[in-house]
């Protein structure tokens, strides 16, 4: 008796490359306005085109899209940008804007799509990669949880009461020189805010953030607030210029809209209106995520350590370790590289032998951010530590509160 032979099922293939700005962006943006409709499918994919992908930090030759019978299926997009980690500087890759096609969902594909993105980040010269994500999925990516979630609630009655000179203005054309370099300046040394400009165009978030700035009598701009009012609240996102004129600004709107009171949205902890807050009467709210929210990974752990070097003699000089020689090892999930200290003076070689040691594993990336005080990162991680290891930890990696503006976001 013949046999009829088993044909076996053909297993779909991905294609998956860098998106073409010219022939392939209708078909991304209609992509992703397919997947992000909850926005409205026309209005996302106008963000997109008009302010969101292009006309911003978009990096088009790192994403990454997955192309199936000839049509682009999925999508995770890299928005490049510096990110601060005290007085130094490390190269970010933002994630957003990830995507499947809804008919090409649990097939794997979007996790070929992420392991290509990053390979390609690190060829593309990346340190580390920063994203929002939904709960539990971007750890088995090796990403790890870069920050809290934090919000201050202050009640108007405890806003000054007095103007701050002049009357609040609302200010429609954000993007603008003078406002980046005010910017740059305040949040100099301000640990995971993004040195600006990033987008490049005004409409980003339209519709959903004011911009109010105050000046002097000249003209000339001092500072600005930029705010929300959703669901019934008020919300200040972003402050810049001097503490209680902001506050004083913010009081007056919110009694001009009949608020009771206002509230701080990712604000960085250590920016000065943050601590003028917390000397003063409020309330504070810090929300944990073990994956999902605010998280971060390495790219390349040699470059990060050597863009950091100034920072790390800064703080070596500022210790009682200022004196210290010798050399630290450090390793994490995929990588090794070695510190040289030499009496404050920082340059890191490739890995080499040495009795001062500490070997982690993804998490090794929060130490370098400053995401929690050094000695709960190691305990909560199982980080090996070996020598002066771990005296040396607590002053190259002290805690910054690291955290990345809403406007910077992707």
């Amino acid at each position: 008796m013949r046999r009829t032979p088993v044909r076996k099922k053909r297993k779909d293939v991905l294609q998956l490359r860098a998106p073409d700005r010219h022939r392939d962006s209708a078909e991304l943006f209609d992509l992703l306005g397919k997947v992000f409709s909850g926005a409205g499918y026309y209005r996302f994919r106008d963000e997109c085109r008009e302010h969101y992908v292009n006309h911003s930090h978009y990096d088009w030759n790192v994403s990454r899209i997955g192309v199936l019978d000839g049509r682009t299926v999925t999508h995770y997009g890299v928005w490049r940008y510096w990110m601060r980690i005290g007085a130094s500087r490390v190269r970010v890759g933002g994630i957003g804007a990830v995507a499947t096609d809804g008919d090409c969902r649990k097939r794997g594909f979007m996790a070929q799509t992420i392991h290509a993105t990053l390979d390609a980040m690190h060829q593309g010269g990346y340190d580390m990669t920063m994203l929002f994500g939904v709960p539990n999925f971007y750890h088995r990516f090796g990403y790890v949880r870069a920050w809290p979630g934090q919000e201050y609630v202050i009640r108007v009655e405890d806003l000054p009461k007095g103007r701050p000179g002049p009357t609040p203005r609302r200010l429609h054309a954000f993007v603008r020189d003078d406002l980046a370099t005010m910017y740059n300046r305040e949040y100099a040394r301000l640990t995971g805010t993004a040195v600006r400009p990033t987008y490049r165009s005004s409409r980003r978030r339209k519709g959903q953030w004011e911009h109010y700035t105050w000046g002097d009598a000249r003209g000339r701009t001092l500072g600005y607030v930029t705010c929300c009012r959703r669901d019934g609240k008020f919300w200040c996102y972003e402050s810049c210029g001097e503490v209680e004129e902001a506050l004083g600004v913010l009081a007056v709107l919110a009694r001009r809209w009949d608020y009771r009171e206002v509230r701080f949205h990712s604000v960085h902890y250590n920016h000065p209106l943050v601590r003028r807050l917390r000397r003063g009467t409020c309330s504070a709210e810090v929300h944990y995520r073990r994956s999902g929210g605010a998280m971060i990974r390495t790219i390349n752990l040699t470059s990060a350590l050597r863009r950091m070097c100034r920072e790390f003699s800064a703080r070596l000089r500022r210790s009682h370790l200022a004196g210290w020689r010798g050399k630290l090892l450090m390793a994490d999930a995929r990588e090794k590289a070695t510190l040289v200290i030499d009496r404050s003076k920082v340059r890191v070689v490739e890995a080499q032998k040495t009795k001062h040691t500490l070997r982690g594993g993804d998490e090794v990336v929060q130490l370098l951010i400053g995401t929690d005080v050094p000695r709960e990162t190691i305990e909560a991680a199982g980080m090996r530590l070996s020598g002066d290891a771990r005296d040396l930890v607590e002053v190259l990696f002290p805690a910054q509160h690291p955290m990345l503006s809403p406007w910077d976001g992707y």
